[in-house]
Parts: C-alpha cells; sequence; structure tokens
C-alpha cells in the first residue's frame, strides 16, 4: 500500500509516466489507483499508460499519440529552440514523437503528427522526450527533408 502521499514520489521515479504494471509492482493497491484517477492525482494518457496531473501538455499530447517528445517538440522542451517556427521551418504546432520499431500511434494523435520511428532513439532519453543530442540529429534530418539544408 502507497497511500496518496506516495503518489508524487513513484511517478517522479518514473518521469511523471508510468504504466499501470509499474504502478501496481511499485505498491499501489486497486483502490488507491482507483482514487489517484478519481481524485485527479493521476491521469490516464493511454492505454495502460499513467501520467502524473502535473505533466506538460507537450509531453502529454506526446504520449496520447504514441511515445515521447522527438526532433524539434524535444529540442523545445529542452528549452533548445527560440518560440515560433521551428529550426526545420516548421510550425510551431506541428508534434513530432519518436515510436519503436512497430509501435503504434494513438487513436489521438493530431493532425500533421510527424513520427520518428527508430527503436533506440525512443529509448535515448526520458519517458518525457528523446535525448537532446537525438532530438538534434532528428531535427537536422527533418530539414534536409524539408529543402533547408544544403
Amino acid at each position: 500500500m502507497v497511500g496518496f502521499s506516495g503518489f508524487d514520489r513513484v511517478l517522479r521515479r518514473y518521469g511523471g509516466i508510468a504504466s499501470r504494471r509499474e504502478l501496481l509492482a511499485a505498491g499501489w493497491t486497486d483502490t488507491e489507483f482507483w482514487f489517484a484517477l478519481r481524485y485527479r492525482n493521476l491521469d490516464r494518457i493511454r492505454q495502460g499508460w499513467y501520467a502524473a496531473s502535473d505533466l506538460p501538455t507537450d509531453a502529454r499530447a506526446a504520449w496520447r499519440a504514441g511515445g515521447p517528445l522527438a526532433c524539434v517538440s524535444a529540442l523545445r522542451r529542452y528549452g533548445l529552440l527560440p518560440p515560433g517556427e521551428d529550426a526545420a521551418g516548421v510550425a510551431r504546432e506541428t508534434l513530432h514523437i519518436c515510436l519503436p520499431a512497430g509501435g503504434r500511434v494513438g487513436r489521438d494523435a493530431p493532425e500533421g503528427l510527424v513520427v520518428h520511428w527508430s527503436t533506440a532513439d525512443r529509448y535515448s532519453g526520458t519517458r518525457q522526450a528523446v535525448s537532446p543530442a537525438v532530438a538534434l540529429r532528428q531535427a537536422c534530418a527533418c530539414a534536409r527533408r524539408a529543402g533547408l539544408t544544403h
């Protein structure tokens, strides 16, 4: 039994995003799970996946679509891109995520979603975003595909 005071600690250990299996293995009971959802200490973001109620909006949208932030979306999360258009000339609202080979895009994926398919990249950073180095490499590849580099 974790209790309500333990929710934040357990979710923080998983970067604010955890699977139901991980939460139950950490000692949560089904009753605690139900109460956490009911009282909005926990949000369901995807089948089998849950987030802290204070998870940033961009990370929440990425996970609803299928995985962590990638490319220019991850660079924004890390504060490495200024507001406005991205380095790749992509409108700020475009969401980039990274999925492993064979992964699935969620039903709640936004229009215009850009998916970067790579198992290694998917697990390069945190649950919220791929690593900064991977995000930069992905952004360079997007810029080349968009014809913005030589």
